[in-house]
């Protein structure tokens, strides 16, 4: 059983899997002016730094 949290509850140092990504979280989530949520990553598995998210999306924890 995978273990999921919303994005507005994920906090610094989780490990993530999202949309085939894995990442692990540098700051909690920030509300963009689109009602979006952006994500600042530490690491990711193809480079990114963040990534923009909708409010009500589950993301699973590593």
């Amino acid at each position: 059983m995978s273990r999921t949290r919303f994005v507005e509850d994920l906090t610094p140092g989780d490990r993530i899997s999202v949309n085939g990504i894995r990442a692990v979280v540098r700051t909690p989530a920030t509300r963009t002016d689109t009602d979006q949520l952006l994500l600042e990553l530490v690491n990711s598995s193809d480079d990114r730094s963040e990534i923009l998210l909708d409010a009500d999306v589950q993301v699973e924890i590593l």
